[in-house]
This record gives structure tokens, C-alpha cells and sequence, in this order.
């Protein structure tokens, strides 16, 4: 008897903090697309009887009551934590569950979306998500802008902008370093939404003792694993995210600043283990130390991100 061989699929992870109806946004956008992973995990960072736990307690109960149970694993820290800590926490878990670190995870936040339409158009006939090891996929992202206290109630149908970390026009691959420098010299609007990226990345640098205390830079040490080679963006987006006001990360202050100097240690490392990518790096960085001394000299404030559209994309 041959046993089917199981299709290569990534685990879903969405990190969930004060979700409310962003979140059920969020959970209603997994519902068409739980097919398409190999485990679905919803980890909640706060109380255990909070209203996020009751809505994932419903949408599994009302899958199974309709006959197509859900296959999403739902765990709580019971207290709320930083983002670093929650990181700690889901990966924890993973390992506990038979996580290894050639597992590829799909990282979510709880106030972006699947794109369904992204991730049909992406796996092939068997369900298998053509992914490299040793690469990092970030991006595109399908983009809608909403305001901080109300959420997005425009057509749902409305073309959306494609967002991208790459050279426009330009390649959808690059090494390591090459993409890094380039975030450095000038940064471009990313997420760890929709993000795709080797468990042991993850596991690296939540448990590294070049301790990383805020979310900031997040993407770019992410990246910047030593197992990593290449970053690269799919050919459209699978994610949906929504931009606002109070969430913009180009206001760079302190706590940005205090994650450069963890994300030069963790470079620093990366280099150790490819030396061709130190020039590259080093580079990049000087322009960062650069910026910083003339921010400090004259007053004035660092580069913001640039949004870089690739092009137009369906909902």
C-alpha cells in the first residue's frame, strides 16, 4: 500500500492581540482559504475567557456543526505580552507539537487578510506552495487604507495596489544581503503579514541572546538567518493589508533606533557565516549610521518609508 504523499504547505500563524472585529475580519478571510495549510494555529495573547477566544470558539464550532471541521489550533497565553514574548510563545508551542525547523510558516496579524484569490493561483494541482529552502518570501502585499478607529466599508471588489520591498522596476529575487542593504539605504513599507519564512528562522531569532526587544526591524532579521540566501516575493500578493494612520511605521523614534543596534549585532552574525555579504551589509549600514548622526547634527527626521506599487491587483 503507497502511502499519498503529503503536500509541501506552510503552517498558519496569526497573532492575535485585542482583535475585536478586525480579527473576525481577519478569521473570516482563513475560512475559504484552510485547505491551503498544514496547520492553522491562533495564538491569542491575552485572557482565556476574552471575547477573541469566544470568536474562534464559534467559527469552530460552527464549522463542525456544518460538517467541514476547522483545522485551526487555538492557544492563549492568558496574560497579554509583547510582541516579542507572544513570538516566543506560538514558537514554543510549535516545537512542543512536532514543529521542526524546516517548517514554513505563514505569519499573519490578526488585522490583515488571507487573499484567497493569491493563494489559488499560487499551489499547484496537489496543493504544494512552490517554496525554496534557504529563501525568505515577503510580499507583495495586496494594500487597502482604512482609518484608526473605523474599519475599511468601501467595495470589496475595488482593484488594490500591489506593494513591494523590490526594485520598481526590477528583480523579485534577491540574496540576502542585497535586499537588506537596500531596506537600509532606503526603507520600503513591509510586513510580516503574509510573510513566508522557515521555522528555524523564527525560532532563531526569538531565543537569540543579541536579545531583540520590539517588533521593529522585525522583517529584515527575520530574513537575515544564516540558513537564508535569497529573499523573494511571489508573483502576486497572498496577503491583504490595511494601512492607518496610528499603525505607520516610518515614524522612526527611539524604540527604532535601540532595534538598529540588535539588527547590526544580528547582521554582524550573518555576515560571520557569509563573508561575501559583508561589504554589502557594512554598506547599508553606514548609510543607517550616517542618517543618524546627521538627524542628530541637524534636527531633521530620517528618511520615511517609501511605498513602492508594483502595480494593480483583484481583491
Amino acid at each position: 500500500m503507497t502511502i499519498p504523499r503529503r503536500p509541501l504547505q506552510p503552517i498558519l500563524v496569526v497573532l492575535v492581540y485585542r482583535g475585536g472585529a478586525r480579527f473576525v475580519r481577519a478569521l473570516k478571510s482563513i475560512d475559504a482559504s484552510e485547505h491551503h495549510f498544514r496547520r492553522i494555529i491562533i495564538s491569542v495573547t491575552g485572557p482565556h475567557t476574552g471575547n477573541d477566544m469566544q470568536t474562534v470558539e464559534r467559527y469552530m464550532r460552527e464549522r463542525a456543526e456544518a460538517g467541514n471541521p476547522s483545522k485551526l489550533e487555538l492557544i492563549c497565553s492568558g496574560v497579554e505580552l509583547p510582541t516579542m514574548e507572544h513570538q516566543k510563545f506560538w514558537i514554543d508551542y510549535v516545537e512542543r507539537t512536532g514543529g521542526r525547523g524546516n517548517d514554513w510558516i505563514y505569519w499573519l496579524a490578526y488585522d490583515d487578510e488571507v487573499r484567497a484569490r493569491g493563494l489559488d493561483d499560487l499551489v499547484d494541482a496537489d496543493g504544494n506552495w512552490p517554496l525554496t529552502p534557504g529563501t525568505a518570501y515577503f510580499g507583495p502585499w495586496a494594500m487597502r487604507h482604512e482609518k484608526a478607529e473605523l474599519l475599511y466599508d468601501g467595495p470589496r471588489d475595488a482593484p488594490l495596489e500591489s506593494w513591494t520591498s523590490f526594485p520598481v522596476p526590477g528583480p523579485t529575487r534577491l540574496p540576502v544581503a542585497e535586499w537588506v542593504a537596500e531596506q537600509l539605504r532606503q526603507p520600503t513599507y513591509m510586513q510580516m503579514s503574509g510573510s513566508v519564512v522557515s521555522f528555524r528562522s523564527h525560532q532563531r531569532l526569538a531565543k537569540t541572546v543579541l536579545h531583540k526587544r520590539g517588533p521593529m526591524r522585525i522583517e529584515m532579521a527575520t530574513a537575515a538567518d544564516p540558513d537564508n540566501l535569497f529573499v523573494a516575493e511571489f508573483p502576486d500578493p497572498l496577503c491583504i493589508i490595511y494601512g492607518r494612520p496610528n499603525s505607520d511605521r516610518a515614524s522612526y523614534g527611539k524604540s527604532a533606533r535601540i532595534e538598529d543596534f540588535q539588527l547590526a549585532a544580528w547582521l554582524a552574525r550573518y555576515t560571520s557565516r557569509h563573508p561575501s555579504a559583508f561589504p554589502v551589509i557594512t554598506r547599508g549600514m553606514g548609510h543607517v549610521a550616517t542618517a543618524y548622526a546627521k538627524m542628530a547634527a541637524t534636527r531633521s527626521a530620517l528618511p520615511p518609508e517609501e511605498w513602492r506599487v508594483r502595480g494593480v491587483t483583484s481583491p
